[in-house]
């Protein structure tokens, strides 16, 4: 069934060059075994920690310590120089340096008193800058953490669909494997249009390029706040771009956007390529499904749904007639 290909005339000229057998190499899919330790190692940090208790074992580095302590000056206690339950970890370099270094060595149940004097590294500790102080230092608790283990029964907790690690490694890489397809078709279909638009001719309506690329400028800047709440100024001063260099990247994006529409429609008039009737059915239904859902009308976007998915249906031919197999 045809569908209407009417489209505004973004180029003064267009000429479609060879579209197939440019033997374009795909991306690798396959599930390298780094990924799919990476990934198990995503899911040992999502369970909760195992302490090991070190009741009769001198701390070493690399520990974690819970004490009480506070620290005088002249016999006068001085302020915000005292806690309880304080936890850190022995030779972590975001607390006062000495309390690992006086702690190595001790056990739980002591106490330690040594004397300080707070060099200015912290600035959470700035009021005690300068300041010689001795802290008494009393350790509550002493353990390691231990690095969860998936076994059989954990990952039955995880997915009670599940019955062994090496069915849930299985299931995992199978998750991988798809994501990855789902990235390289994206990424093949880039190579394969950039590979047939070295043998296009064609030049933009430099008017219209320039309007598309300010409405994805203006889209992104208000995906920008909406999605991560951040104004442009900041993103640009992260990125270290000027509004008039990413105003080239957004005409950049907006050239390859119009070209690649251009070429699949040509090729879609050259291969005669239609929906049958079954798409078409299915694209009214789905259609259908969110003006219900969305409690809107949406009928008027109609062919330009056809027309995506004659799009969808000339980027499968594409990579068919392209990727080296």
């Amino acid at each position: 069934m045809a569908v209407n290909m009417d489209v505004r005339n973004e180029m003064k000229q267009f000429q479609l060059g060879q579209y197939k057998g440019l033997n374009v190499d795909r991306f690798d899919v396959s599930v390298k075994e780094e990924e799919l330790n990476e990934a198990l190692n995503y899911v040992k940090k999502s369970l909760d920690e195992i302490q090991v208790e070190k009741n009769d074992k001198p701390i070493e580095t690399g520990d974690y310590v819970i004490v009480n302590f506070e620290g005088t000056e002249n016999g006068k206690i001085v302020p915000k120089s005292r806690d309880r339950g304080f936890k850190f970890r022995v030779g972590d370099e975001n607390f006062i340096e000495e309390f690992s270094t006086n702690l190595l060595g001790k056990k739980t149940g002591e106490t330690v008193i040594f004397q300080t004097t707070v060099l200015p590294d912290l600035l959470e500790y700035q009021a005690l800058w300068g300041k010689q102080i001795t802290f008494s230092v009393e350790i509550v608790k002493v353990y390691r953490i231990k690095e969860p283990e998936l076994t059989d029964d954990i990952v039955r907790e995880i997915d009670p669909q599940v019955e062994t690690l090496q069915e849930f490694e299985i299931i995992l890489k199978d998750k991988i494997l798809q994501e990855k397809v789902n990235k390289a078709q994206i990424a093949n279909m880039s190579k394969v249009i950039g590979a047939i638009a070295e043998n296009c001719k064609y030049e933009f309506e430099q008017e219209i390029l320039v309007e598309a690329a300010e409405d994805l400028y203006r889209k992104f800047v208000e995906e920008l706040k909406a999605v991560y709440n951040m104004e442009l100024i900041v993103y640009l001063i992260q990125r270290k771009l000027s509004s008039d260099e990413l105003l080239n990247e957004c005409k950049e994006e907006a050239s390859k956007r119009i070209l690649g529409e251009k070429i699949l429609d040509a090729v879609i008039k050259a291969e005669g390529i239609q929906l049958t009737d079954k798409e078409m059915l299915y694209e009214k239904v789905r259609l259908q499904n969110r003006e219900k859902a969305e409690n809107v009308e949406l009928s008027r976007e109609n062919n330009i749904q056809d027309v995506q998915c004659l799009r969808r249906k000339a980027m499968d031919f594409l990579l068919e007639a392209n990727l080296a197999q």
